[in-house]
C-alpha cells in the first residue's frame, strides 16, 4: 500500500471561505519513506471568497501578513498536482504502473476536505490521486483507548498523545512537524497492538 501522510494548516475551518496555506506530505511505499514535501501558499484572494480567520490564527500562530507573502495558491497547486501524479505513477516492484494513494494523518478527514476543495478550485479531481481508503491516527488513538493500552488523557489532541508516548513534537501546528509526529504516534500505537487500519 502506498500511503501519503499529510497535514494541513488552514486560514479557517470552513472550506467555503477558508483554505490551505501549508500542506506537508510524506510518501511511504511498502513501509519505506520515499520523500517528504512541504508547500506554503497564499490562498487569500481579492474577491473575499477565501479569508483569514483570527481564531484560526490564534491556533497556528501564522499571521495574515506572512501568508500573503507566500507564493500564490495557483502556482503551488501545479507543483502539488505534479507531485501527486508522480507519487501515484511510481513503478512498483510487481511491475504495475499506478496505485492510488491512501491518505493518512491525524483527523485526516479535515485535511482531505481542504485538499479536495483546493484541487477542485483549480480543475483537478481528488479521486484521480487518492483511494477511498483512509488511515486516521485519531481513530487509532480511540481504538487504543478502547483496548486500554492507552490510558485516559485530558484530551486526544496530537500534542497530548505525542507527549504521553514520548514522541517529539517540536513545532506544533507546523504541518511538517505535525505529520512527522503523527507517523511516530501511529508506529508507537501499532507496537502497543492498536492497528492503524482495521
Amino acid at each position: 500500500m502506498r500511503f501519503l501522510w499529510l497535514d494541513t494548516e488552514t486560514t479557517g475551518l470552513d472550506t467555503g471561505n477558508s483554505a490551505i496555506f501549508e500542506i506537508a506530505m510524506i510518501l511511504v511505499d511498502g513501509g519505506k519513506i520515499i520523500c517528504e514535501r512541504d508547500f506554503c501558499m497564499n490562498p487569500l484572494n481579492g474577491d473575499g471568497n477565501i479569508v483569514y480567520h483570527e481564531d484560526a490564527g490564534k491556533v497556528h500562530g501564522v499571521p495574515e501578513e506572512e501568508i500573503r507573502g507566500y507564493p500564490p495558491e495557483s502556482e503551488q497547486v501545479e507543483k502539488i498536482v505534479r507531485f501527486l501524479s508522480e507519487a501515484r505513477e511510481m513503478w512498483r516492484t510487481d511491475g504495475s504502473r499506478s496505485e492510488k494513494l491512501v491518505p493518512a494523518g491525524y483527523n485526516v478527514c479535515f485535511d482531505i476536505r481542504f485538499l479536495r476543495a483546493m484541487l477542485e478550485r483549480h480543475g483537478y479531481r481528488y479521486g484521480d490521486y487518492f483511494s477511498l481508503l483512509t488511515a486516521d491516527v485519531f481513530d487509532q488513538v480511540k481504538r487504543a483507548g478502547e483496548m486500554r493500552v492507552l490510558p485516559w488523557l485530558r484530551d486526544r489532541k496530537l500534542g497530548t498523545v505525542a507527549d504521553h508516548l514520548g514522541v517529539p513534537l517540536e513545532k506544533a501546528h507546523n504541518a511538517l512537524s505535525d505529520i512527522r509526529a503523527t507517523r511516530m504516534v501511529a508506529a508507537a500505537l501499532h507496537r502497543m497492538g492498536a492497528v492503524l487500519i482495521k
